[in-house]
């Protein structure tokens, strides 16, 4: 009699999350009072991973911003915000590491594939694509026990060998591209004309709706069917927003009409004065003046200013969209009684883009082909296709220098939320603000540690996750993730950056900067604005060793001093002369 009975229960128990998730799917509305999920057989805490596609440190609520993120906003105040929580500065070398916890030249992204040069061939640090020399950490969860799905961009490789289904996902919905149209099927531009979706390593067509509802949809549909196992489970929900194009719902455009109007360098101020504020900056850092490449505001033609404020208008409604379907999940966890035992982590992949790219060849050839219409009513429509922009990107930066695609501190700095299991027994006060460095090669080793997992790959072939649980740290029962002394390395494009403590030596290369090596104190000037390397030497001398070992024992290449050999400084219009680049 005891197999029937177990039958019947997982099935009842189907039933009732059948019945949530359909009411989530339908209205986002709320989804009554589902009877409780039995305990699962294993008790230890769930893992979802939310990443955000080239937001910017300063978008959400929480961190200042004026766009509307209700969910976002409660979840920082019953969790933790770190402050100092750094990524790399662009979409897959961050997820690379953020997966498996190994340096990127290590693990295939020492470079993005779309832009892979001459001499990176032959390089396996240099493919552009995740590599077999590194488990992730669906994997290692796997082998723990534990359920794993994914919902949302990949960009991690396009061969059958290369998709989430085959590196540690049992449940997946993957856009294997950089990005794509929001609400249909079309690429990015005439170098990738379509996007290519996997269900499970096979390919599918897209769902219809916008990308956010779609990935949370198809999330929410794997978790409720995967509950009947009593079995924990790891959920990384990948959303495309609000990478461009600037695609949006029209109902949530409309709600940010007019608020953009007074330009950026009034919404910068505000944002400013809100961070302040709040606490989220000191209070002696100051705002650093517009960047010479924006023009200021007034100096633009009326015409101008509306087309740049609808802009900004459709980048806040995809946030607002990306927070709804936040919600939707934080909505299902709660009715399924799984919030409790969960650890949720939100963060961006890197900074706001600067690019406008409507002149590169590869774009204009795709604009003409699919005649997309970028009147001021039909912005932000599926038939249309903007950028922010190098102004708004500043705006989303606020106080802090440069954007994406540089490791300054507005390229790699990201807005990140922590909410602990409520079954923990940590010490940290909701809502509290953490501001001691971290980094996206700690993802995988926190998260190793909540689940008891193993953090060795079976095989010692592979390259094992080299950055540090920072479960301690968000507990309370650690001061600081990494020691005064322990520095931190990082490359991608030729540039590069040392953390140790709250110092920072950076090296930008042409043509943003002459190549020099740069010191920072984060903590007294997170804005980057006082170069200390001639006041400091012996600091930035011990920088610079961390940097040349790190080179070595990670397989970083000298990048070559042609500055043409990659995109030019932005502009806040580019120049039909911009080199191509699949950036």
């Amino acid at each position: 009699m005891a197999c029937p009975q177990v039958g019947e229960e997982k099935l009842m128990k189907a039933i009732k999350i059948a019945l949530v998730i359909c009411s989530l799917l339908a209205g986002c509305g709320d989804p009554g009072q589902p009877t409780p999920i039995p305990e699962p057989d294993d008790a230890r805490p769930n893992i979802i991973l939310i990443v955000a596609d080239d937001l910017g440190f300063g978008d959400l609520g929480a961190f200042g911003g004026e766009i509307s993120t209700p969910n976002l906003d409660a979840l920082a105040n019953e969790g933790v915000r770190l402050t100092a929580f750094h990524t790399l500065s662009t979409c897959s070398p961050t997820r690379s590491i953020l997966l498996t916890g190994v340096d990127n030249h290590l693990n295939g992204m020492g470079t993005m594939l779309e832009d892979r040069l001459p001499h990176h061939e032959n390089l396996p640090g240099y493919a552009g694509v995740l590599g077999d020399k590194v488990e992730t950490v669906a994997r290692l969860l796997q082998k723990a026990g534990y359920n794993t799905h994914m919902s949302g961009k990949w960009h991690l490789g396009y061969e059958n060998h290369q998709t989430p289904h085959a590196r540690g996902f049992e449940q997946t919905f993957a856009l294997l591209n950089g990005g794509g149209n929001h609400f249909n099927d079309d690429g990015n531009n005439s170098r990738s004309p379509k996007s290519s979706y996997r269900r499970n390593g096979v390919p599918t067509e897209r769902p219809e709706g916008y990308s956010s509802d779609v990935f949370t949809n198809q999330l929410l549909n794997n978790l409720a069917a995967s509950e009947a196992t009593n079995k924990p489970f790891f959920a990384y929900l990948a959303f495309t927003a609000p990478h461009w194009p600037l695609q949006a719902p029209r109902e949530t455009i409309s709600q940010y009409v007019g608020v953009y109007d007074e330009g950026w360098d009034a919404m910068r101020e505000h944002r400013y004065a809100r961070m302040k504020s709040m606490g989220l900056i000191p209070a002696h850092a100051p705002l650093p003046p517009r960047i010479a490449e924006v023009p200021a505001w007034e100096s633009l033609s009326a015409t101008e200013r509306q087309n740049e404020a609808r802009k900004m208008a459709i980048y806040a409604a995809m946030i607002d969209n990306l927070d709804a379907n936040v919600g939707r999940l934080l909505q299902y966890l709660k009715a399924a009684e799984q919030y409790d035992n969960s650890i949720i982590i939100f963060m961006s992949d890197n900074g706001a883009d600067p690019y406008d790219r409507s002149q590169r060849p590869a774009y204009r050839s795709f604009f003409a082909d699919q005649a997309y219409d970028n009147s001021l009513e039909n912005m932000g429509a599926g038939n249309s296709y903007t950028f922010a922009g190098l102004g708004w990107a500043q705006v989303s930066s606020v106080h802090q220098s440069h954007y994406k695609f540089l490791p300054s501190e507005g390229g790699t700095r990201s807005p990140t939320i922590v909410r602990m299991p409520n079954t923990g027994n940590g010490q940290r006060q909701r809502g509290a603000i953490l501001d001691e460095f971290a980094s996206i090669l700690d993802i995988t080793p926190t998260f190793l540690d909540v689940a008891g997992a193993d953090a060795q790959p079976s095989d010692d072939n592979l390259y094992n996750p080299s950055g540090r649980s920072m479960l301690a740290y968000l507990n309370g029962d650690e001061t600081e993730v990494y020691g005064a002394t322990e520095p931190v390395a990082f490359e991608l494009f030729g540039h590069a950056s040392v953390y140790m403590g709250h110092w920072k030596a950076m090296r930008i290369r042409a043509p943003w900067q002459d190549g020099s090596w740069s010191l920072y104190n984060l903590q007294q000037d997170p804005g980057e604005q006082v170069n200390l390397a001639q006041m400091e030497p012996e600091i930035l001398d011990s920088l610079l060793q961390a940097f040349a070992e790190y080179k070595v024992s990670n397989g970083v290449i000298t990048e070559p001093e042609d500055a043409t050999a990659y995109p030019s400084k932005p502009s806040y219009v580019e120049l039909k002369n911009t080199p191509e680049t699949g950036r």
